[in-house]
């Protein structure tokens, strides 16, 4: 481009798919504003790093820069060394060494101009629109970076390794800066590379991989390197030299605009402009049947598009096949600079690409149980994803488990009948050494029989309660974004609030939030009910990826495994009736992400509500509420609850728990207040927060109707505190809070 402002933004990461590949595309001047906006200091890096590089390309000349006869096979000017991790889940995305390895081959025949498609590089006559003739001649623009990219063969602590690491994780369906943070060695010192399943950036078009830019280490050190997902990684693609020239400092030769022409381009001078808003139903471009395409006639001389370039969006035979003599330029100036660390001598030797030579490393022992948690009685499959070393050897030893040891590689399934905490050790061998790797307390078996009965239990926010020692628990598949308390409530005065992600959501969208209930017996049980209220309001996605609603998701499931396996039983989402969103439907159901949605009336809530089929007749029975992030507006959770129809007068299940104490809290005495639909025996007794009885307010015999009961403060020599209330009526239990002032 004849323009020196850049398009890039260091960790905002870029992506982009290339050459075969058709359904990805980059969303890097979105995320651009998105990290600038979270992190204005980054604009400051950004803007230095241009200036430093218009100082440097200054005084570039082209001649210094081709490649002499014979330099090739004196070796690359810059050696650097990788650590590629692999995030699997027992899929096809655990990719082979072999696939690691024609990766790396693969990408230095791209710097080194080796690559075997450079013959559909163009040169000839281009007609302007202007009708002038102008000649052009991409082959002789193509340049050989004199960059290689080795695989480490020592890791951080010195030693031996084959440069691979591989990760159990299912969030290999949800790859973003996270993930990458789980399993990452010093940047500084190593190229790291993260193969996925799928990328997660949020509301953006499909990716197939993105980079941090060197400038101010993007987003952080620990993120520093590129993402790719599997099907790019190794399959004589385009994609990880894309990511690598952005992680060296190039940049798109267009910008996404109305009129990029004019506008910032990549500050290189040899890659003629070009215009390009890729959108979901177009992320790249093929024009390999017409060597004349051209979007932008700004350049003097007009040219056509280059189509051979790594950094453009298009596809086709002719597309991604060479780096121009300046673009290599900005990238020795960044080794030169920002990344020399990688390729001192010094570091070449601490990491072990010094030599070509692989060495012959001892494995090292890994494995993974896709179920840590379930009930005694029941079995666990174990998969062995030993790596480093040829191994010839497996020994398992799985405490408390039957049996109790194996010999082999794939384990059985193995039975653990009594509920407990167990460790699990795996031992590997092969020519080269043994490793042995233990997981203490890996397994967790609960009884059964779960030690909660269906009496009245709940999660709720507006008091100090014991939800958590219960067993209550909230778990995040990208904590980065995660559930407070929040002063607005259903029927109080807090729930818990997953507030929306404007500044952060390439990392939360997509992720899923649950909270997971304790066990309970509902065994002999016909009549439990689970209920909560919840709000939200949908937003509107950008018109490059389709427009539409956000697609949140809340889903409700039952287990029956302790946990192990889950069963749908409610969902909510922007295809069902009614749709998630609390405050309407159609375009109704929308409020933009500016404004700062707040469920103020119970006509922005509504209630979930689980009963008959739908809640286990079992002696082990688990809730799961899950809530998918898709950017839109905030999403309110409250009064969460579960328990037994029996002997209330429930129009509705969300009125059973309207047993109420007014006023509360309370200096002189409060009224209990609730209603029975015919003659019950009811007991109301009080207790401390820690659960002592403190005494019983009433017990006996009571007719139908509405009834109360009065509690004073001096009377039963109450002091300032939280108070429990529980209330008893025939087979059901209700249990509310009192504030003494």
């Amino acid at each position: 481009m004849k323009k020196l402002l850049l398009i890039g933004s260091f960790v905002f990461a870029t992506f982009g798919a290339f050459a075969q590949q058709k359904n990805a595309a980059c969303g890097t001047d979105e995320n651009l504003a998105t990290q600038i906006q979270q992190n204005p200091d980054l604009k400051i890096a950004k803007e230095k790093f241009e200036a430093d590089m218009k100082q440097a390309m200054q005084s570039y000349n082209p001649e210094n820069y081709k490649t002499q006869a014979g330099a090739k096979k004196a070796g690359p000017k810059y050696i650097i060394p990788v650590v590629v991790h692999v995030f699997h889940a027992n899929g096809g995305e655990n990719i082979s060494e072999a696939q690691v390895k024609a990766e790396i081959a693969y990408l230095n025949k791209s710097f080194r101009n080796l690559n075997s498609d450079s013959t559909y590089r163009r040169k000839g006559w281009f007609v302007a629109p202007n009708g002038d003739s102008n000649y052009y001649d991409y082959k002789t623009l193509a340049a050989d970076a004199e960059v290689e990219f080795r695989l480490a063969q020592k890791d951080p602590n010195g030693n031996c390794t084959n440069g691979i690491v591989r990760v159990y994780t299912p969030l290999t369906n949800k790859g973003n800066d996270e993930l990458k943070k789980t399993s990452v060695w010093d940047t500084k010192k190593y190229f790291n590379m993260w193969v996925v399943k799928q990328i997660n950036k949020g509301n953006t078009i499909g990716i197939a991989g993105y980079a941090q830019f060197p400038f101010g280490f993007g987003g952080g050190a620990s993120t520093d390197g590129v993402m790719l997902m599997s099907t790019y990684f190794g399959v004589n693609d385009a994609t990880c030299t894309h990511e690598a020239g952005h992680w060296l400092g190039l940049y798109h030769p267009f910008q996404i605009s109305t009129d990029s022409c004019g506008l910032d381009g990549d500050g290189v001078m040899d890659t003629p402009p070009t215009y390009f808003n890729p959108t979901s139903s177009a992320p790249l471009r093929n024009a390999c049947n017409n060597k004349s395409y051209n979007t932008c006639s700004t350049d003097k001389p007009d040219l056509p598009d280059m189509q051979e370039a790594y950094m453009d969006y298009f596809e086709g035979n002719c597309s991604s096949n060479m780096f121009t003599l300046e673009q290599k330029a900005r990238i020795h100036s960044v080794l030169d600079n920002i990344r020399r660390g990688l390729w001192a001598p010094e570091n070449l030797i601490a990491t072990g690409v010094d030599v070509t030579t692989a060495p012959t490393c001892p494995p090292i022992a890994a494995f993974d149980a896709p179920t840590t948690l379930t009930c005694a009685g029941n079995k666990i499959q174990f998969y062995d994803y030993s790596y480093n070393g040829n191994i010839t050897s497996w020994e398992w030893t799985f405490e408390g488990g039957t049996p109790s040891t194996f010999t082999g590689k794939t384990p059985p399934l193995i039975q653990y009948d009594n509920a407990g905490d167990y460790s699990v050790t795996l031992k590997v061998s092969g020519a080269n050494g043994t490793n042995t790797s233990t997981f203490n307390k890996y397994i967790t078996i609960m009884p059964a029989t779960a030690s909660l009965p269906s009496g009245y239990y709940s999660a709720d926010w507006w008091y100090q309660n014991n939800w958590q020692e219960q067993g209550w628990t909230f778990k995040y598949e990208n904590d980065q974004n995660q559930f407070e308390r929040f002063g607005i409530s259903y029927n109080q005065n807090a729930s818990m609030k997953y507030p929306q992600d404007p500044f952060n959501q390439k990392a939360s969208v997509g992720s899923i939030s649950s909270l997971i209930s304790p066990s309970f017996n509902f065994s002999g049980v016909t009549n439990g009910y689970f209920s909560f209220n919840y709000a939200t309001a949908q937003s509107t996605l950008p018109a490059n990826v389709g427009g539409g609603r956000t697609q949140e998701e809340l889903k409700v499931y039952t287990s029956v495994d302790c946990g192990k396996t889950w069963i749908l039983r409610d969902s909510y989402t922007d295809a069902t009736t009614p749709n998630i969103s609390t405050i309407g439907t159609g375009t109704s159901a929308t409020l933009a992400s500016a404004v700062n949605f707040i469920p103020a009336d119970q006509s922005k809530w509504r209630t979930v509500t689980l009963s008959g089929a739908k809640v286990p007749n079992n002696a082990n029975v688990r809730f799961k509420i899950d809530f998918k992030y898709a950017g839109g507006n905030n999403f309110y959770l409250d009064n969460v609850h579960l328990g037994l129809t029996t002997g209330l007068n429930q129009a509705s299940l969300a009125d059973a728990i309207q047993f109420k104490a007014q006023p509360n809290p309370f200096n002189v005495s409060t009224t209990l207040s609730y209603n029975l639909v015919s003659s019950e025996q009811v007991e109301i007794k009080l207790f401390d927060i820690l659960g002592k009885e403190i005494a019983t307010v009433f017990s006996g015999v009571q007719t139908a109707g509405a009834q109360n009961q009065m509690i004073e403060k001096n009377s039963l020599n109450l002091h300032s505190g939280i108070y429990l209330v529980n209330l008893k009526v025939g087979n059901s239990s209700l249990t509310h809070k009192i504030i003494v002032e």
